[in-house]
């Protein structure tokens, strides 16, 4: 006889299928197996919020994992604006809302998105790659109307798919004769508050049985996407000093002596800075005074570059699904479901507006009076930039997600057999087509170039905000007199800019660039499952499978460049003022309305076709431009990885008493064994200038090869009828992400003036290796679950959960000096580097008068283990034991605590303490509403990226949805659903809030949908 009875398999089986007028709430389902058991469903149960918790509690409560989820409503719809939205009401879940793009990433448990393992129907699969750091699967590329559920995995055992430590994220599929006969027809409206942007969407979708143990089912969605990000990025923050702020030493001494340190400071371990060393005092001179210190010893500091960004999002997203399945006889099945999606948003565009001041261009004046931050910093909130460079930036950002497979299965049971096989193909693209056009009023040495700005952060505050900048414009687009600026020419003998175009004079500045980034990745595995059912003591069953698996990942990258530009099309009317500069944040922001903006695709299209480079080897990037060989956009991503992978399990399931209570369960483990092989395109000799040459890479290969044995185990006590008590093990780990660690090693070998380390006396120059990452193994963890859950009542429960992992070999920048500063650094380029224990030097370019650092990074796996644990609290009930009104209440608040402790090398970013979640509904048979409040605190990022800076964290927020429905009849329902009704905004900061980094805007979106069913 099966394991699970015909009442515990309709319960479990109509929680992941059932549905609810305004949308699916959390589903506790069997993860691994529901794919396949769901298929004996003979008919969707189409319910409402109460029905819909009440089914929840009891998958919950008869599935022997710890899992949470969603399930859609059999309508074509999940409750929220898109999938990682409607996931974090699930405890233990956050979306990632420093994702642009609403690309819906997702964190588990705290952990970033790659520590997930993402799988359809319990496969791993290609999803679109990542292209950012640790972000994991874009769960924006799918339409989740062609899903049925979205499970969390968080205590996968020894047959689910290895990868995932947080837990796994599998997007379920219902086979053909799961599902009731008939169609369904969905259209809804988008409307956006920031830009006033709307877009429509629908989908249409049909179940057909051909004959009793026959059918077929497909679906196809469409979504228009057209939204708007506005942000104000605070770039930086700058200590003070007299080549800043335009001061001689003296004055700046009198200025600002009292926040400099009049002794020596600590070799390390504060931001404390000497006055003698801020303004650069040489051997003899001596610029304290009595007050020198008086006040503080860290400097002063002020913001140093701004930019007012806006990010348009136009395109579409067709994603469809379609399957069938048959039963020939009772003991066998036979099933295949595809899936595809395109996300293409290929007018995506950014415009920027970036001022900035650094040493030697502009200068900086505060106003006001500074305020010491919790640091001990002391920071003005009001600074003029004068004789800054201005600069504008219009960006054409073509983003393309494709996933696309295959997963088909074929099962024979009976009462003491059960085998089935899987075959599952599939193939996920991810690229970013970034064409870069700037134009920049630069500094003048001696003069002024006329351009000032006033910048009042507001600490932080969007109502205290202000910046003015004069003259307008600051920019001009100046149809003739450009001269190429990557080869000495008579307007700079020392040119080196191959993006970059100047006027006679050397003010106006134009540059074309932009970096491209392609990745694409193949999963196909073939999988054959045993399982014997036995009477043999407390075992019920023995299983075991086999599983082939090969992913192959393919990266590429590119960088533009500005030769061979047909710069005499170009016309003054190809730059203008934007309206968004009328409504940017929705006018809560006072922006500097002196902001142009390229009209790119005139622009762009005028000047090519473009001349090819021949020196460089004359290739062309995928928009059309010479490639910059040199940048790290070609040399950091241009590789091969294949892994295969080798599979086998055991498991055995258990069901017996303890002291009169039934405990049961499941326990075994997992061998997996990988060859590794990586193809990269390495830099083989120095670049000779900052062109570069395809002369100066070689394909290489490199070998890799590990093997992991992966135990697990879980119980399930029934302490009373109504108190169960879950425990669980169990070992995975995780490949590092592709993208994330490049193997392939770049080296920039232009040197650039380090001014905050230069002396009258001596000039200190940086040039930069990123080493390759080849050698990196996957890391590991040992998860520990337990979960207390009271069922008090019908269609309630309240759960206490306990987790726990310990990491071991998570992937980490080095600060190794025999990796980061070889003795022999000629394979670099830069000969003999010695180590002085703080700085790298290159020797034979160095010399008393110039100083050449070499700044290089690395990856490796950590020596020291990481822990993170936390609890979950979760309580759910409807209220219709209440008489009256009251009893067409319900709702649910869950809670999360998540804390980590890792060495102070390698600190654990993204994770929040605390969030929470808060849902409450009022149903009736006719309408609905929802309210739901989600909240978490704040958390660290890590600090990637060209204007990111240095560490950051995100500040606290909560946001308020709100929905609505009404039933016109049995078929045809409507729906109202807002989301962001509060209006949040997105902060990050450095150390202390008032040290504001970056201010990201979304608005309220409303969405009005009709549904139907024929």
């Amino acid at each position: 006889m099966h394991l699970l009875n015909t009442q515990r398999k309709s319960n479990w089986k109509a929680a992941l299928l059932g549905a609810t007028i305004i949308g699916g709430f959390p589903v506790g389902v069997l993860a691994q197996e529901a794919a396949s058991d769901a298929a004996s469903v003979e008919t969707v149960v189409v319910t409402g919020f109460k029905k819909s918790y009440m089914d929840a509690v009891r998958a919950k409560r008869n599935n022997i994992e710890i899992s949470d989820g969603i399930a859609s409503d059999g309508l074509g719809r999940f409750p929220d604006l898109n999938v990682g939205e409607a996931l974090q009401r699930v405890p233990g879940v956050q979306i990632n809302r420093e994702a642009e793009g609403r690309n819906a990433t997702i964190n588990v448990r705290g952990m970033p998105g790659s520590y997930a393992q993402t799988t359809i129907n319990g496969i791993a699969f290609a999803s679109p790659p990542s292209l950012a750091n640790d972000q994991g699967t874009p769960l924006g590329a799918f339409n989740s109307d062609i899903f049925s559920a979205f499970v969390i995995q968080k205590s996968p055992m020894a047959n689910a798919p290895s990868g995932g430590l947080s837990g796994n994220v599998d997007m379920q599929i219902a086979g053909a004769l799961s599902r009731q006969e008939g169609g369904l027809f969905k259209a809804s409206y988008e409307y956006n508050e920031v830009g006033g942007t709307t877009a429509p969407a629908f989908t249409v979708g049909y179940n057909k049985r051909l004959a009793e143990n026959l059918a077929v089912f497909g679906t196809v969605a469409y979504r228009k996407e057209n939204f708007r990000r506005d942000t104000l990025r605070f770039n930086g923050y700058s200590r003070l000093t007299p080549s800043l702020t335009g001061l001689t030493q003296s004055q700046f001494a009198a200025t600002y002596g009292d926040y400099y340190s009049a002794t020596a400071c600590p070799s390390s371990g504060s931001f404390c800075r000497t006055l003698n060393d801020a303004v650069g005092a040489t051997t003899g001179q001596n610029f304290n005074t009595a007050t020198t210190g008086s006040k503080g010893n860290t400097g002063v500091y002020a913001l140093d570059a701004i930019r007012q960004y806006t990010r348009t999002n136009e395109g579409d997203l067709w994603t469809a699904s379609g399957g069938a399945e048959w039963r020939p006889n009772d003991n066998t099945k036979l099933g295949i479901v595809g899936y595809y999606t395109d996300r293409d948003l290929p007018k995506t565009t950014q415009h920027f507006l970036i001022n900035a001041v650094w040493s030697g261009a502009g200068t900086m004046t505060p106003s006001g009076t500074p305020v010491q931050t919790s640091d001990g910093r002391w920071l003005y909130e009001t600074v003029t930039h004068n004789n800054f460079p201005a600069k504008i930036s219009t960006r054409q950002y073509g983003q393309h997600q494709k996933a696309g497979g295959v997963v088909a299965n074929a099962e024979w049971s009976d009462e003491t057999w059960k085998i089935d096989g899987v075959l599952a193909l599939s193939k996920g693209e991810n690229s970013s087509i970034e064409t870069e056009l700037n134009l920049q009023t630069n500094s003048v040495t001696g003069g002024t170039n006329g351009v000032s700005g006033t910048i009042t952060t507001g600490f932080g505050d969007i109502d205290r905000f202000n910046y003015t900048v004069t003259p307008t414009p600051a920019n001009r687009l100046f149809t003739t007199g450009w001269v190429w600026q990557g080869a000495s020419n008579a307007i700079n003998a020392n040119a080196s800019d191959p993006a970059g175009y100047l006027q006679p004079g050397g003010v106006y500045y134009f540059s074309l660039s932009g970096s491209e980034s392609l990745a694409e990745e193949t999963v196909n595995s073939a999988q054959v499952n045993v399982e014997r059912f036995v009477k043999f003591g407390p075992v019920t069953s023995v299983k075991g499978g086999v599983m082939l698996l090969k992913n192959s990942f393919k990266s590429r990258g590119f960088r533009n460049m500005g030769y061979g530009l047909q710069m005499q099309n170009i016309t003054a009317d190809m730059v203008y003022t934007p309206s968004f500069v009328d409504d940017f944040m929705g006018g809560k922001a006072n922006i500097t309305r002196n902001w142009i903006t390229f009209d790119a695709e005139r622009f762009i299209s005028a000047v090519k076709p473009v001349t090819p480079y021949t020196p460089s080897g004359g290739g062309l990037t995928t928009a059309g431009f010479n490639i910059q060989y040199a940048d790290g956009a070609f040399a950091d991503y241009n590789y091969n990885t294949e892994n295969t992978v080798s599979q086998a399990y055991i498991q055995f399931k258990y069901d017996t008493e303890i002291l009169g209570r039934r405990v049961h369960g499941n326990f075994g483990t997992r061998y997996e064994s990988t060859e590794n092989t990586i193809d990269s395109y390495d830099v083989i000799t120095p670049f000779t200038n900052s062109v570069g040459s395809l002369a100066n890479f070689k394909w290489q290969q490199i070998e890799n090869s590990y093997d992991f044995w992966l135990p697990s185990a879980i119980f399930a006590a029934e302490l009373r009828d109504d108190l169960i008590l879950r425990g669980a093990y169990y070992k995975t780990y995780v490949r590092p992400q592709p993208r994330q660690y490049s193997p392939v090693t770049r080296i920039t070998p232009s040197q650039v003036l380090n001014a905050t380390l230069s002396t009258p006396t001596t000039s200190v120059y940086d040039v930069s290796v990123r080493i390759g990452n080849n050698k990196l193994k996957p890391y590991l963890a040992d998860s520990y679950d337990l979960s207390l859950e009271w069922y008090n009542r019908p269609g309630g429960v309240i759960s206490l959960a306990y987790f726990k992992k310990v990491i071991t070999g998570r992937v980490v920048g080095t600060s190794d000096p025999a990796i980061l500063c070889p003795a022999d650094g000629s394979t670099w380029g830069f000969g003999p580097l010695s180590w002085d224990g703080q700085y790298c030097t290159a020797t034979s370019l160095s010399s008393a008068a110039k100083v050449v650092h070499v700044n290089s990074s690395g990856a490796y796996n950590l020596d020291s283990d990481t822990t993170v644990e936390g609890l979950e609290f979760n309580i759910q009930q409807n209220l219709d034991f209440l008489p009256g009104f009251w009893k067409n209440f319900g709702g649910s608040f869950n809670y999360a605590y998540t804390d980590s402790k890792s060495p102070a090398i390698a600190p654990f970013p993204g994770i929040s303490k605390h969030a929470m979640n808060a849902i409450v509904f009022y149903e009736t048979p006719k309408y609905g509403i929802r309210a739901i409040y989600n909240y978490r605190t704040d958390y660290p990022l890590n600090a990637n990226g060209t204007y990111t800076g240095a560490a950051r964290s995100v500040k606290e927020r909560g946001q308020l949805d709100l929905s609505a429905s009404y039933n016109v009849t049995d078929r045809f329902s409507i729906s109202l659903d807002a989301y962001n009704v509060t209006d949040e905004m997105r902060y990050e900061y450095e150390n202390d809030e008032r040290f504001v980094r970056w201010i990201d805007y979304d608005g309220r979106t409303i969405t009005l949908t009709a549904r139907a069913t024929f």
